[in-house]
């Protein structure tokens, strides 16, 4: 597949440099706008597969840009990610709704923007490459119905016939499954995406009130993250985002969800469980994570999490309860890492 298209909206030019450099020497082609204008006209001039859209634009607030430009290539492989000067809780929930992809605070780290374009890119490659599958799939469907169509009137051959329609379908309904996962999952860690996390919070928070039961999250954060990456590459970082990840669905019951809330950072739903029976589930994962060692380069890499536990409480908004799991976890971090703090 050729090289992506990026295209980086920014009216500061500093970050525009910054990124245009960063990119540049990924092998990308990169197009440049500085407001919503310049975006939507080169949209409709050029193919663009990611922008790097800053959400502080002269004539358009970015929020509202993503939203039209989602809207507006909804059936375009279309990777959007927003940055911002605002890390706060709702600046990330706000992104997540617009419909962009993933989120970024500046001032931001080079390697950081470089790990979360190629992980963008990834994303729409995958997805591409799907939809040209099932565009495929769509027209041999269409051309074999023809064709039955013929076979019925010359009195051929019936079951020959439905049986190749059924498997095309089959195949159909395949690629269709194995976009919804893409779009439902994150592309390193296996996990739920973020857009995808939000949603299963929501559900399992009305489920929690409608039977009444008890709901406890875990926010877990990887220790050092940027350590790892610094000192052994991002390619090790991107193996320990996986084995997290594969550490996590094996531990967890089928009704427990888990996803990447952003960065090194991921949030766990544990349903009907209480803060002592998810103290115990964390701290099983906290040891097994310890005594993990992932072989890299040559390199034996050891890692450790910090993990915030906190119980939703009837009638506090979701954000109120992903924030007090959250402070528990830089709780744990304050106190030395590599520990569980409850709120």
């Amino acid at each position: 597949m050729s090289a992506a298209n990026i295209l980086i909206a920014e009216n500061d030019p500093r970050d525009m440099a910054l990124m245009e450099e960063a990119l540049f020497d990924q092998g990308y082609r990169i197009s440049k706008a500085q407001n919503g204008g310049d975006v939507v006209r080169i949209l409709a001039e050029e193919e663009i597969d990611v922008i790097l859209m800053s959400t502080n634009l002269p004539d358009i607030d970015g929020y509202e840009l993503c939203r039209q430009v989602r809207r507006s290539h909804r059936d375009v492989p279309l990777q959007i990610l927003l940055l911002s000067n605002v890390r706060e809780e709702r600046e990330i929930h706000r992104s997540v709704e617009v419909g962009s992809d993933d989120f970024l605070k500046k001032p931001f780290d080079v390697h950081e923007l470089q790990a979360r374009v190629k992980a963008g890119v990834m994303r729409w490659q995958s997805q591409a490459s799907l939809l040209k599958e099932r565009e495929f799939y769509r027209v041999a469907v269409a051309e074999e119905e023809r064709l039955s169509s013929l076979v019925l009137d010359q009195n051929r051959s019936l079951k020959e016939a439905y049986e190749k329609i059924r498997r095309l379908n089959e195949e159909l309904e395949k690629a269709n499954r194995e976009l919804e996962q893409i779009a439902a999952y994150d592309s390193l860690s296996g996990l739920l995406n973020r857009r995808s996390l939000f949603h299963r919070i929501a559900v399992e928070i009305d489920r929690a009130i409608r039977l009444e039961v008890p709901l406890t999250g875990m926010m877990i954060d990887i220790d050092h993250f940027k350590e790892t990456n610094d000192n052994y590459g991002h390619q090790c970082g991107d193996l320990v985002l996986r084995e997290l990840g594969a550490r996590l669905q094996a531990g967890l019951r089928k009704y427990d969800y888990a996803g990447r809330y952003g960065g090194e950072e991921f949030f766990v739903v544990l349903s009907n469980s209480t803060t002592p029976q998810a103290s115990r589930i964390a701290e099983r994962f906290r040891k097994e994570m310890q005594d993990m060692r992932i072989s890299c380069n040559s390199e034996e890499i050891t890692v450790t999490v910090s993990i915030g536990v906190a119980s939703y409480m009837p009638g506090e908004s979701q954000e109120n309860w992903i924030e007090r799991a959250d402070r528990a976890m830089y709780q744990a971090k304050q106190a030395g890492r590599n520990r569980i703090v409850s709120d």
